[in-house]
């Protein structure tokens, strides 16, 4: 099934390329649970300790939920995390400040 954010992970699975593992700010693991319509569709975890993605359902630091309409505004910089989070567009289950120490890394997927 192909969704609007799979662009997002696309872009995030290339920008994992240009890191380097020796130099990283940001070293949590986080659960993308992509929805269509309440139901979740793809499970993504982006694990930036062994710097990876893989569309799976492992264990994760912050678990994010959101429609796919919403990850693919979050990842094209359309809507900040903070707002998505005020208009409960944006469920977050584990530590939510770390999705905070994420938005720079999102965000250096607009360039």
């Amino acid at each position: 099934m192909a969704l609007k954010s799979d662009a997002v992970f696309e872009r995030i699975a290339k920008r994992l390329e240009t890191i380097d593992p020796s130099n990283r700010q940001v070293q949590q693991i986080y659960k993308f649970r992509i929805q269509q319509n309440g139901k979740v569709v793809k499970t993504w975890v982006l694990d930036l300790k062994a710097v990876k993605l893989t569309e799976s359902d492992g264990a994760a630091e912050a678990t994010l939920t959101m429609e796919d309409d919403i990850m693919f505004a979050l990842g094209t910089g359309a809507m900040p995390a903070k707002e998505a989070l005020a208009q409960d567009k944006l469920d977050v289950e584990g530590q939510v400040e770390l999705i905070f120490l994420l938005e720079p890394f999102i965000a250096s997927l607009k360039k």
